[in-house]
């Protein structure tokens, strides 16, 4: 291995997926550079909570960062569902085993948290170079190298002996190198579903549990807990028509927050619950941010020199609960294969993609119907919906659990798929 050639890596984006390979590339012993760009000025400390679940479990141990992950864990202790009147219909309490997680998982982490134990894991190491403000201009495939112009001008032209494009569902680098998919889509797949993620000042009713409630016309209001004193809130609208969201779309393609929550002002009027209390926080929340659910659907996420990581890859969408596990595991396996491959990484990038594939067809299936069967628009869909929660307190309903869980998404099936072995990352 000695007298293998300094590879010259480049990753962009620096969240989650971006940070976690960098790690594992500096465990492969594998010789590179590792230039990780980041659009954001700085390390990004905000988002919403994630979770790590399945495989993405025995990553973090692999890695020896899941002490820390635990310590950082938002407190959640379990999700209530509510009736339209606010009361609890149904409460799945967290388990407290990470081999069978409920909804809520043992690594209930904000994302912010969970990005910065990676950035942190990784900064002061030589061979890793964290560049902020910065994005791809220009990639373009030349005979053995990837040739890289930078928008920023923080660094200068060059090549790369591989790019990873770890920069989310709306991936730059994917629009660079895999154009926007056959059916000019930008290769998401829309679930009809745009939610809204911000922090307000957490009261004395706030629980240790998450609350989540549903009323008519597709919406949802949801609070979490967090280590911080805070509360956690999420606005979503859910709707088979998408002309529903023209409004929203126009919002966030202007860039706008303040046209982004008057829409969604609009929307909740009249929706009950603590509806008024979380759209009034959200005007002043520090934190606000909004996005469509979707999935992103590729044949292939890797070719040549190039490899899409994570969402820009294969976003499951929020909705799986498996996104950010699936982030962890391909960066795992993109590591280890390039360490069996140092000298061929177009040979790498294939092998990765093939061992990654059967997870993430895995993560992004989702329940029949999903999101709309679980967001009705009728008062009258609400209260079969509150029906069916009901009964799942209803003790012959616990029989039926081995059944309903084949049918949910891979987040809550507690069946873990199991990550392949490369003897240089066996740290443990």
């Amino acid at each position: 291995m000695s007298k293998q050639p300094k590879l010259n890596i480049l990753i962009s984006g620096g969240g989650i997926a971006g940070p976690c390979l960098a790690f594992w590339l500096h465990k492969t012993g594998v010789p590179a550079h590792i230039t990780v760009i980041e659009r954001a000025p700085v390390p990004r400390a905000s988002g919403q909570a994630v979770d790590i679940r399945d495989a993405g479990v025995d990553v973090i141990k692999l890695m020896g960062l899941e002490p820390t992950i635990r310590s950082k864990t938002t407190t959640e202790e379990g999700v209530d569902f509510l009736y339209m009147d606010g009361k609890t219909k149904v409460t799945f309490p967290a388990t407290g085993d990470e081999q069978s997680q409920s909804i809520t998982s043992e690594y209930e982490i904000l994302r912010g948290d969970l990005a910065g134990i990676f950035y942190d894991a990784t900064k002061e190491n030589k061979d890793v170079e964290y560049v902020f403000d910065e994005y791809l201009a220009e990639v373009r495939e030349e005979a053995d190298k990837v040739r890289v112009k930078f928008a920023n001008g923080h660094l200068p032209e060059g090549t790369y002996d591989l790019v990873v494009g770890a920069d989310g569902m709306v991936s730059n680098t994917r629009r660079l190198v895999f154009a926007k998919g056959p059916k000019n889509d930008d290769y998401l797949r829309r679930l009809g579903s745009y939610w809204a993620f911000f922090t307000i000042p957490r009261i004395e009713s706030d629980a240790k549990l998450s609350q989540w409630y549903i009323t008519s016309k597709g919406r949802l209001v949801v609070t979490r807990p967090d280590q911080y004193g805070g509360t956690r809130a999420y606005l979503a609208v859910t709707n088979w028509n998408m002309g529903r969201f023209e409004g929203i779309e126009k919002a966030l393609k202007g860039g706008s927050q303040k046209k982004q929550m008057e829409w969604l002002e609009e929307q909740f009027a009249g929706a009950g619950w603590q509806s008024e209390r979380v759209v009034e926080g959200m005007k002043t929340s520090p934190d606000f941010y909004m996005q469509e659910l979707a999935q992103v659907k590729m044949q292939d996420f890797a070719k040549g020199r190039v490899a899409l990581l994570g969402d820009a890859g294969y976003c499951p969408s929020p909705m799986s609960g498996m996104g950010t596990s699936l982030a962890i595991v391909g960066a795992y396996i993109l590591a280890g294969e390039i360490s069996k491959s140092p000298s061929d990484i177009p040979k790498a990038v294939a092998h990765y993609q093939s061992a990654l594939r059967p997870f993430v067809d895995k993560c992004q299936k989702l329940p029949p119907g999903a999101p709309q069967l679980f967001f009705p628009q009728s008062k009258l869909a609400v209260k079969i919906l509150d029906y069916v929660f009901g009964a799942a307190l209803h003790p012959w309903a616990r029989s039926l659990w081995s059944y309903i869980s084949g049918l949910l998404p891979r987040s809550i099936q507690g069946r873990k798929w199991e990550i392949p072995s490369y003897e240089v990352l066996e740290v443990l």
